[in-house]
């Protein structure tokens, strides 16, 4: 959990994710510049320790030969210049000296009169690698190797060794190892590297710092733009970003600031019309509603007498009630509309079984179906049909839903399924009849919108009902979907949570698609 939590901020925080990777990426080239570095003087230190020791021994060996071949040639004579030349820079520790000698007989010297081997401060034989004493054995030059120095208390210090050849009057062949600590050299190094680190970090304290503030100077305002972009998109029509400056970003909110103004006089123009026509419908239906009901009571008249009157008169008799049945139906339904236009519709909750509300739509409707020949099959939920609606709207759409499969479905029978789940409660209507071009299902729940404008309307319908469907199932927080096809027939499914305000987390009924 903690994790998915930084996950999230890394995502939702681009302050986060610029420190972030501003840290990573300084770090790697700290890092690399640092070892580089670090490196490069390593080894310059350690080249440099090298020359000096192989000119220092170069020397040394001079000497020490000069004073073999100069001096007495009696055995005391030999073993002092032995320690002379052996411990002409003695010291207690390597560290103090830097040089320690080892004076040994060569492998080739295997009977001397004079045994002199000798060494300094008490370095022992093992510092000295064997593959450099062949190697010195085979040459005529001096050889070296990196080693590690061994003293005869324990400690061990790393270093060079230097080996080269001496003639000693009445002694013969003798090596002479010269041993160079690199300690000082090591120290020097540690404390570099130190310091390398410390500049590092301190380095790395200020990139962040820089970039941060660097951030605050560019997000500081994005996000002030970015809030008060989000409460001009909840309604706050009112909200401006306050400019300071004429940077960029002050640029930015000058631009915002005027197209918030122009969005805003355009809703409230198109709030203004909008008014207007919802006004207009409204007040138009109620102001037809009384000559309407004079209209009616005079039609109700001669319809009763119809069978008095000529044919002809007759039968307009009867077209004249139709008709004026058909507008009522129209003026209640833009007076329905101009409700939800309105948001004023209102709802009256109740617990109804979707089951035999299905079933009793299904039965009213049968004298139509039997009328056209049509079958309507029901497939029940058998587990949970109880849902919490507005009874009146409910029944309103499943009636109209059933109505239009009937009267589209050509003679082929209509599938009413009704499933459910813990969440939800799903009736699908699906007839096998002339069906709806893909292209134009989208459009179905638009208001007077007809599939075919040639194709004259059956049972007198007002173009609003699918509309006023929908409208119905939002206000439910339902769903009303369609699909179609044509000669293929066309499906409906109306999907409600179970109870007011509860959201829909699957839907038990999932519609077709077209292939």
């Amino acid at each position: 959990m903690r994790g998915f939590k930084i996950y999230k901020g890394f995502r939702t925080s681009l302050t986060l994710r610029v420190l972030s990777t501003t840290l990573v990426l300084t770090t790697i080239v700290i890092w690399v510049v640092g070892s580089a570095l670090l490196n490069r003087i390593s080894t310059g230190v350690v080249n440099e320790k090298i020359k000096s020791a192989l000119s220092e021994s170069t020397l040394a060996v001079y000497s020490a030969q000069f004073r073999f071949t100069s001096g007495g040639v009696t055995d005391a004579a030999l073993k002092k210049i032995a320690q002379e030349v052996v411990n002409a820079k003695k010291a207690i520790r390597a560290t103090e000296s830097g040089r320690e000698v080892i004076l040994i007989r060569s492998a080739k010297n295997l009977d001397p009169e004079v045994a002199i081997d000798t060494v300094s401060n008490r370095v022992s034989y093992e510092s000295i690698p064997s593959e450099l004493r062949d190697r010195l054995l085979n040459s005529g030059d001096p050889v070296w190797a990196r080693s590690i120095i061994e003293y005869a208390d324990g400690h061990k210090v790393p270093g060079i060794v230097v080996g080269d050849k001496l003639s000693i009057p009445r002694v013969g062949p003798y090596d002479i190892y010269f041993l160079f600590s690199f300690e000082s050299q090591v120290n020097t190094l540690n404390l570099v590297k130190n310091y390398l680190f410390l500049a590092g970090f301190i380095l790395l304290l200020l990139i962040v710092g820089i970039t941060y503030l660097v951030i605050r100077q560019v997000i500081e305002p994005v996000r002030d733009a970015a809030k008060i972009a989000e409460e001009f998109t909840a309604g706050k029509l009112e909200k401006r970003i306050s400019v300071v400056g004429s940077d960029e970003i002050s640029r930015l909110g000058i631009s915002f600031n005027a197209m918030a103004t122009a969005i805003e006089q355009q809703i409230k123009r198109l709030e203004n019309l909008s008014k207007v026509q919802q006004r207009f419908v409204s007040d138009v239906s109620h102001e037809l509603r009384t000559p309407l009901t004079t209209i009616r009571m005079a039609s109700d008249l001669i319809y009763a007498y119809r069978d008095k009157f000529e044919p002809n008169i007759s039968r307009s008799a009867e077209l004249l009630q139709s008709q004026i049945d058909r507008f009522e139906l129209l003026l209640a339904d833009l007076l329905e509309v101009s409700r939800f236009d309105a948001t004023e519709a209102a709802m009256e909750i109740s617990e109804i079984d979707l089951n035999e509300m299905v079933a009793r739509c299904i039965t009213d409707l049968s004298l139509i179906s039997a009328e056209k020949n049509v079958v309507v099959n029901l497939e029940k939920d058998l587990v949970n049909p109880i849902v919490s609606v507005d009874a009146r709207r409910i029944e309103r759409i499943l009636r109209n839903l059933l109505t239009n499969a009937i009267d589209h479905a050509n003679e082929k029978p209509v599938d009413v399924t009704i499933k459910s789940n813990s969440s939800a409660l799903s009736v699908s209507i699906r007839d096998y009849g002339i069906g709806i071009d893909p292209a134009q299902v989208p459009r179905v729940f638009d208001r007077f919108w007809r599939a075919d404008p040639a194709r004259a309307r059956s049972r007198g319908g007002t173009g609003l009902g699918l509309s006023i469907a929908q409208e119905d199932a939002h206000l439910h927080n339902g769903t009303l979907k369609a699909w179609g096809k044509l000669n293929e027939g066309a499906q409906f499914i109306l999907t409600l949570p179970r109870k007011i305000g509860w959201k829909i987390e699957a839907e038990p009924i999932e519609l077709l698609t077209t292939k």
